[in-house]
């Protein structure tokens, strides 16, 4: 662990997740304290160090000061450094989201010490009333350290929204990633934390286990779900880059890498097995084959599932046109199939760049890996 510096300045972390594009960002801590997991690759070359409470109620200062000026309550400066520049930045783009939602930075931002971070959210609350929604990427076995008491008081300062990388229940691939915990303890951090009043998003990561351990990792993957019953479900697919630890397992034969059409036949087989729960199910990533496959359990259960059909049942042509299309960006969801001047577009670059049923998987993993910052 690096050891805490003097303030520096307004400091942004790397990533944030979909779902809080429209938050001010609060940086709490750079880097991950695990930094073990095989399949991540965001926080490699960062140092983890604890951020002072301090500190950042001094970044609050900042977005403070920003926001009086935007909103004609102070006299503008010249933002003279980089994090000046990034917190005047923030602030006015948070004014124009409503001011209602902040995203602690960097992984799992509850470790810092408890006392300290209850004196953050008092400040954020005290210095931005209008807040409603404070969230934070967790790991579940720091939330097992903690409380159901702390919890509680973490949720009664509005910090009530925790995302956790579940990414899969099955206890083998949990192990072979160095996540660092197991199915149990993920099931009783989802729990813990939904007791104490925290919404839960509890990331699913299909095609983690490659093609061996695909429906293991879906069927364990879903008895976590029915046994928390998380608020979402957010699906996060696998974009396999060279520079990930995990990248050996498929050198070396261990795992086989999917497809997306192996990717979606894994999340249907998730979806299908998902019994008496009411999570909202999201595919809000870039990364995700369908970005459409999204519903509330269980009344959209079968709408879901019948969205997958369709893709599946697709020409096999078709179906190449559409996974180019939406690796290239140039398709959204399964209707800009009937869009001919995007359906054209796209075969005309698989013309003129050689693309076929024989290198299609090939290329569309690469241009996957274009859409991760690591």
């Amino acid at each position: 662990m690096k050891k805490n510096e003097s303030y520096q300045g307004f400091e942004l972390g790397p990533i944030r997740p979909p779902s809080e594009a429209y938050s001010l960002l609060l940086r709490i801590n750079r880097g991950c304290g695990w930094n073990k997991c095989r399949f991540c690759g965001f926080y490699r070359d960062t140092p983890f160090s604890p951020r002072s409470a301090e500190d950042v109620k001094k970044d609050i200062d900042r977005i403070k000061y920003w926001v009086d000026v935007f909103q004609g309550r102070a006299a503008a400066s010249q933002p003279q450094t980089e994090g000046e520049q990034e917190a005047c930045y923030m602030a006015y783009n948070w004014i124009q989201s409503g001011m209602q939602s902040v995203f602690f930075q960097d992984a799992n931002s509850i470790l810092m010490n408890p006392d300290e971070m209850i004196q953050v959210l008092e400040y954020l609350n005290q210095t931005f009333p209008s807040i409603r929604r404070i969230t934070s990427y967790a790991r579940s076995d720091t939330i097992n350290r903690l409380s159901l008491e702390r919890l509680t008081r973490y949720r009664e300062l509005g910090l009530n929204r925790f995302h956790i990388g579940l990414e899969t229940g099955n206890d083998y691939i949990l192990k072979l990633m160095r996540k660092g915990v197991d199915k149990q303890t993920q099931i009783t951090a989802g729990i813990k934390a939904m007791a104490a009043g925290i919404e839960i998003n509890e990331f699913y990561m299909p095609g983690m286990g490659g093609r061996e351990y695909a429906r293991a990792s879906a069927l364990d993957t879903a008895d976590v779900m029915n046994q928390v019953n998380p608020d979402f479900i957010r699906i996060r697919s696998m974009a396999l880059a060279e520079n990930l630890e995990m990248y050996e397992d498929y050198e070396s034969g261990l795992l086989t890498r999917p497809n997306d059409i192996e990717t979606i036949q894994e999340i249907r087989l998730f979806i299908e097995n998902l019994h008496g729960i009411t999570s909202f199910v999201d595919s809000d990533h870039i990364l995700n084959i369908l970005l459409e496959l999204k519903g509330r359990l269980p009344q959209d259960k079968d709408k879901m599932l019948a969205t997958i059909d369709k893709f599946l049942d697709l020409p096999e042509d078709t179906r190449n046109i559409f996974r180019l299309g939406r690796r290239l960006g140039i398709m959204g969801d399964l209707r800009d199939l009937n869009n001919r001047q995007a359906v054209d577009k796209v075969k005309q670059t698989m013309e003129r760049s050689g693309i076929d049923k024989s290198n299609i998987d090939a290329v569309c993993d690469r241009l996957m890996i274009r859409c991760i910052p690591i």
